[in-house]
């Protein structure tokens, strides 16, 4: 029987996720939670399922093993604790928390409780990323020395005023929250953790109130160097480019272009298997739920890009490069 999955939050990306468990071979779409009674309404109607009228009722359906859940950032420790008690498997979108405090304290009752909990930074999972850890892992690239992102998005400029993403509590470092978590943690796959950052924002606008474009200077673990640029109210971007001793790889397209380039040569493009991260991502999750594997991106992963934007946080209250405690 496939894994029954219980989607909380029925907004634009909690809707992504339902239409990525009906894609996903092995999970099944059970029901759906949203505080607002119109999200239910329409989401029942439009996926065939129930909508139960609070998270408990979701939670005590016994066809739900896992909920998948797309909800303001500061709700996700307690949401964790409700699946907790109720025995639930949790994937949460990312960033799990805001604060490393509020990240270790989730992951102490997902613990506590025996419950997998899963983290929804499916962007490593892209072709191009793939294909780039593949490289680096073979020796392919050399040593990396330096590593150049965008995560970038005009959303901001069309939310509702009253959207949570625009409210500077759910969403510091504006874009970074949403955005730029994406490429921390792909950035970690690649190149491993961040050792120390230095960042800065501007917030000039009237409007959206959250910070407009945030640029983060990054020392890693392994010695390389790189920088992290997002912004909610600029064009669509997401890259990634890696720069090694015997050569350079570039993501392109969101992951589904790469290009290499070996020293002394053109840079030429490589050849993919398209791939859809999201629906790979519930495919995992219906194994986490069984116990069948771990989480690539667990408790541990999770943490680990919390910590780094706390860090970066800190640096644009402090004017000053800040250490990433983990």
């Amino acid at each position: 029987m496939a894994v029954g999955i219980g989607v909380v939050g029925l907004g634009w990306w909690g809707r992504a996720l339902a239409d990525a468990v009906i894609a996903a071979p092995g999970v099944e779409l059970v029901g759906g939670f949203a505080r607002s009674v119109d999200a239910r309404a329409s989401f029942a109607a439009d996926y065939g399922c129930e909508a139960p009228d609070s998270l408990a009722h979701l939670l005590g359906n016994a066809r739900v093993e896992g909920i998948v859940v797309a909800t303001p950032h500061s709700s996700h420790r307690d949401i964790i604790e409700a699946a907790a008690a109720a025995g639930k498997a949790v994937l949460m979108e990312k960033p799990l928390a805001l604060t490393t405090a509020d990240a270790k304290a989730a992951i102490a009752i997902a613990t506590d409780a025996g419950i997998p909990l899963q983290v929804g930074h499916q962007r490593r999972r892209t072709a191009a990323n793939r294909a780039i850890k593949r490289m680096i892992d073979a020796g392919d690239l050399g040593e990396i020395q330096m590593v150049e992102a965008n995560q970038s998005i005009g959303n901001a400029l069309t939310h509702a005023e009253n959207a949570w993403r625009r409210d500077r509590s759910e969403s510091p470092l504006g874009g970074m929250t949403s955005l730029g978590v994406h490429k921390i943690d792909t950035m970690h796959y690649l190149v491993g953790r961040m050792k120390r950052v230095a960042a800065f924002t501007k917030n000039e606008m009237a409007r959206p109130e959250i910070d407009e474009a945030t640029v983060v200077a990054i020392e890693f673990e392994s010695g390389a160097v790189g920088t992290l640029v997002t912004s909610f109210v600029v064009p669509k971007i997401s890259r990634i480019s890696l720069y090694g001793m015997a050569g350079s790889a570039f993501n392109e397209a969101d992951g589904a272009e790469l290009d290499v380039q070996k020293m002394n040569e053109s840079r030429i493009p490589v050849p993919l298997e398209p791939v859809d991260p999201v629906v790979d991502q519930l495919v995992e999750f219906g194994k986490v739920v069984r116990g069948e594997m771990a989480p690539e991106t667990g408790a541990a992963e999770g943490l680990a890009v919390v910590a780094a934007m706390e860090a970066m946080v800190e640096s644009t209250e402090t004017g000053r490069a800040v250490e990433v405690r983990y």
